[in-house]
């Protein structure tokens, strides 16, 4: 890894754990003893034109080692890896591991797609992947990508994810997914496209001369034709059962006896072998493998800790050594896992012969992980040690870290754990799941968190007391949810309570009464705020925060009327974003808006639109009905300037219902109404609010619009377009219906007014 500082370093950015990353990402190792398996690596090379290779098998068939093997061939394609476990359910730390093993390769890949990752709201399919995409698509060489233990994802957004990169992959990348089961994925319309080649169980079981090969040449067993035709018929060509049993036969002075008592079928075969291999170790040797088999990876200081020991790193040298089923992670030979199917079999022992050690157990490797840094392996031996306040005392430590890096899911799993009744004596706790739901657009959720943080002892934690915190969180729900003078009097409040020492915590509040200021007759305040924002957000290097400043501060000079000033904000904020690869944080999306207004003021329609579109399109990822309405109203002004008045009605009416739902949205419909004023499209107020919208005519019922202001009868408009008489009265009254009026020359009026005629 000394070769990959660098990309360590830029790593480390981007995921919380980045210290384990390394036993993620590195590929098994092919140890001196396997078997080449030359079949099957031909028909992995010929599989080159594939999208996707599907190696499915039970644990033990050797899955691993021959990807490995695969890997390890001169003259192949480039090969990332990445290596699952169940923390890896949460869709942005999958990604960012994803992202990581491809860096290795192609160090570089991927940057605006990890800087929108970690952006709030950023949807994988929508955002995120695009851009990696469009990074493959320039590559000039094969890449493959292996990722191994697929099975253990069942976050179906991860699976929607994976399908599109593999669907859209450009041809230089190839993912292989290492699995005991079928995934939810696409299988059946790839298969039938021609970009699916599969590896099963079927084929990875040793043929009898593999077998052979295997047991007498690899491991160095003394065993007769015979001997080996029988342990062949009873493992059916399971290697890992082969494995298993050359470990049993290993010293025997007389193996022909021993393989005479193995009967039953392969998964007993290999139940009696662990037994086996178990009953031949030391009580003292016994144990250590008992206990480490609750971690998914382990060092000796890990298992130091687990076992009271303090030689587990010769221990464990030892163990590789004695070819014991253990996996070695990293080149330093630090960190280890056991094999798979060697693991689930003493997890099982422990479980029925340790049972009352399991949550001690827990509970140190919960510790040691915390004090490492590790914190989701920490989370997860906290849950399942029952350590409930160990668990609570991550999310109020740590939660701002996982928001930052896009992995909600994560926490809300540990959120989960928690009962009520611990939050509601822990007031941090309660601000920090409030403020992980509400990025998650769970505002119920994060509502009930809130209220139980607001009824919790008023201590002091982490320096801090809950007034402002708790008033910040609560004024920022009240934003998402349309009541803008709750929200600015609750974050008035949390300002009033902030660390005059800290102006960093500042932002936050800031960020949140200013809009609602603004569109509550304070705009000169809100510039006022924006400005500190900006004093506050640069030399911290938070430039997101700068950019979301010059962009609202540039909307309120358009609101002013003075256009210069406008256009120097936004070229400001657009040169940032450029420098800071912020085109696509949500930060940016009155920038967006701002620019493509000032666009189409200069007759640039086409590049109008889009920005605009883009900065409504980063506005609902917030789900920030603010930005949507005042986006969709610079995008009515921009429609109408292309002689489309029927599109600029349609976004008017869309702010009409945004702003109708909330229960104080400012001066929204003064906006609103001005803008209609502005391009002479006043709308209906009263129509009838169960009506359908006017967009959704049918093509017959245009065309019986289009008649309506002639002098023709029903009955003669009935004839013109071949129907009958009670054909035209039905779909005359449906138009009436979608407009919202009552009578024929009220349709007429109606229509015209939405450009329809």
């Amino acid at each position: 890894m000394a070769s990959e500082s660098a990309d360590d370093a830029t790593e480390r950015r981007w995921a919380p754990d980045a210290v384990v990353l390394e036993t993620k990402l590195t590929p098994a190792r092919v140890r001196a003893e396997h078997v080449s398996r030359g079949q099957l690596l031909a028909a992995l090379g010929t599989g080159d034109a594939r999208k996707l290779t599907l190696v499915a098998a039970p644990p033990g068939f050797g899955k691993s080692t021959l990807l490995a093997e695969w890997a390890a061939l001169p003259g192949g394609p480039a090969f990332a890896w990445l290596s699952l476990d169940e923390n890896d359910n949460d869709p942005g730390r999958f990604f960012t591991y994803v992202a990581a093993a491809l860096r290795r390769v192609v160090p570089g890949l991927g940057e605006r797609g990890l800087a929108a990752l970690r952006s709030p709201g950023a949807d994988l399919v929508d955002v995120v992947l695009p851009h990696f995409l469009n990074d493959l698509a320039g590559l000039d060489r094969d890449l493959v990508l292996v990722i191994e233990d697929y099975h253990v994802i069942t976050n179906p957004e991860v699976h929607r994810a994976l399908a599109y990169l593999i669907e859209r992959s450009p041809g230089v990348l190839r993912v292989v997914l290492s699995t005991r089961e079928d995934p939810p994925l696409p299988l059946g319309r790839l298969r039938a496209r021609g970009d699916l080649a599969e590896i099963r169980a079927g084929d990875l079981r040793f043929s009898d001369e593999e077998a052979r090969a295997f047991l007498t040449r690899a491991l160095g067993l003394e065993l007769s034709i015979d001997d080996v035709r029988r342990l062949q018929e009873r493992a059916e060509g399971w290697p890992a059962a082969l494995y298993l049993a050359a470990l049993s036969l290993r010293g025997r002075p007389d193996p022909s006896a021993v393989i005479d008592r193995y009967a039953g079928d392969d998964r007993y075969l290999v139940d009696y072998l662990t037994t086996e291999v178990l009953a031949r170790q030391t009580p003292e040797l016994r144990t250590f493998l008992l206990r480490t088999s609750i971690l998914q990876r382990f060092c000796g200081a890990l298992c130091d800790a687990l076992t009271g020991r303090d030689d587990s790193a010769a221990r464990l040298v030892e163990l590789e050594g004695a070819n014991l089923l253990l996996v070695p992670l990293d080149t330093k030979r630090e960190w280890y896992r056991y094999h798979h199917l060697f693991g689930d079999l003493l997890r099982h022992e422990l479980a029925a012969t340790e049972r009352v050690e399991l949550p001690e157990l827990h509970r140190r490797a919960g510790a040691w992980f915390r004090d490492a840094g590790l914190i989701v392996d920490a989370a997860r031996h906290s849950i399942a040690a029952g350590d409930v306040a160990a668990v609570a005392e991550l999310v109020s430590r740590h939660y701002g870290t996982f928001v930052d890096h896009g992995q909600l899911a994560t926490v809300i799993g540990w959120l989960e754990a928690i009962p009520e009744h611990v939050a509601a004596e822990d007031w941090l706790l309660g601000f920090a799941a409030a403020i992980v739901c509400a990025h998650a657009g769970r505002l119920d959720d994060a509502e009930r968190w809130l209220r139980l943080a607001e009824g919790a002892p008023p201590v002091t934690r982490n320096g801090q007391e809950p007034a402002g915190p708790l008033a910040a969180v609560a004024g920022y729900l009240r934003l998402l949810r349309g009541d803008l003078g709750a929200s600015v009097a609750l974050e008035r409040r949390a300002l009033a309570a902030a660390a005059a020492a800290d102006p960093t915590w500042a932002l936050a509040p800031q960020m949140v009464l200013a809009p609602g200021l603004w569109w509550t007759g304070g705009a000169v305040e809100a510039r006022a705020i924006y400005e500190a924002i900006a004093r506050t957000a640069h030399p911290a290097g938070i430039s997101a925060a700068v950019v979301f400043s010059l962009g609202n501060r540039a909307a309120i000079a358009l609101d002013d009327g003075d256009e210069p000033a406008a256009e120097s904000l936004a070229r400001e904020a657009t040169e940032l974003m450029q420098t800071a690869a912020l085109d696509d944080h949500p930060w940016a999306a009155m920038a967006h808006i701002v620019h493509g207004t000032l666009l189409g003021r200069r007759g640039e329609l086409r590049s109008a639109v889009e920005e605009i579109e883009h900065g409504i399109a980063l506005g609902e990822r917030l789900r920030a009905w603010q930005l949507i309405a005042h986006g969709s109203l610079a995008l009515a002004e921009v429609r109408q300037r292309q002689h489309e008045p029927a599109a600029a009605r349609r976004l008017l009416a869309r702010v009409r219902d945004i702003l109708g739902s909330l229960p104080d949205p400012g001066d929204g419909l003064a906006r609103l109404e001005r803008t209609e004023k502005a391009l002479r499209l006043r709308g209906t107020r009263d129509r009838d609010a169960t009506a359908a919208p006017f967009w959704e005519l049918s093509q017959r019922e245009i065309e019986v619009l289009r008649l309506l202001p002639s002098r023709l009868s029903q009955r003669e408009i009935a004839a013109e377009l071949y129907v009958s008489f009670n054909t035209i009265r039905t779909h005359t009254r449906v138009i009436f219906s979608k407009l919202g009026v009552t009578s024929r020359a009220e349709a007429v009026a109606r229509a015209r007014e939405l450009g329809l005629l």
